[in-house]
């Protein structure tokens, strides 16, 4: 008897397989702009040391094609907004920022509005934190530092200031979908993380040390690190795991 989850979870890794080695075959030393603000000892293992990451299992890999073609359906929308309406956008753009050795690729920017976009998808849980009536008042803002990343490359490339830094939430539980607008100044603060990691790693592999490696404790959890492993388990706090 055919086995129709296997059969889609081998399609889905080969196609990984040949996502990854057409975005990032023989640039494996440069950092992802998509882990900005997270763990730099992720960053050094994976770029640096040339530690291979433990295999995304398939739970996640069925989870990673469902935000693909809701990031693909949304740029295709605003592919074909751009076309009846003669609007100039930039979609799924390659950014290189060889100062700080960092590489990416941004979801969307529409030029004539000077407005950079990223897209989310997120459970219900994830959704109440960031929309509901007591939103998390600490949330991590690693994506903040992600799209402000982005913004740095639009800002030095184009020479034009960006008026504009939103995620766009898609809710994968009930299709709400929500935008948060973020401050223009995680520009500012994408340019210092990088540069805190390039001077980080200056003399190798920085030490365990909360906020820096990891940012968050939740970094250290083997379902969230694929270098949990070799990374010895990561932080602890009072002899216990987290």
């Amino acid at each position: 008897m055919l086995n129709i989850q296997k059969i889609y979870e081998d399609w889905l890794r080969k196609g990984n397989d040949l996502h990854q080695k057409k975005r990032y075959q023989g640039k494996e030393k440069w950092f992802h702009a998509s882990s900005a603000g997270m763990c730099v000892r992720k960053h050094y293992f994976q770029h640096v040391a040339d530690v291979q990451p433990k295999p995304v299992d398939d739970d996640t890999m069925r989870l990673f094609r469902l935000g693909d073609l809701v990031h693909e359906d949304i740029q295709n929308a605003l592919k074909d907004y751009a076309r009846i309406n003669g609007s100039q956008i930039m979609i799924e753009r390659e950014i290189q920022l060889p100062d700080v050795n960092v590489r990416g690729f941004l979801d969307v920017i529409i030029v004539e509005d000077n407005a950079l976009y990223d897209i989310k998808t997120c459970n219900a849980w994830k959704w109440k934190n960031l929309f509901g009536r007591n939103p998390d008042p600490n949330p991590a803002v690693n994506y903040n530092i992600q799209l402000g990343t982005y913004g740095w490359w639009f800002e030095e490339h184009t020479g034009n200031k960006l008026k504009k830094l939103a995620l766009v939430y898609y809710n994968k539980d009930n299709s709400r979908m929500k935008e948060k607008v973020i401050s223009t100044s995680y520009i500012k603060k994408a340019k210092e993380y990088w540069y805190h990691v390039k001077k980080n790693f200056e003399t190798g592999n920085p030490p365990i040390e909360l906020g820096v490696a990891p940012v968050y404790k939740w970094e250290c959890n083997p379902k969230y690190c694929n270098f949990y492993e070799i990374c010895g388990g990561g932080y602890k706090e009072k002899g216990v795991d987290l």
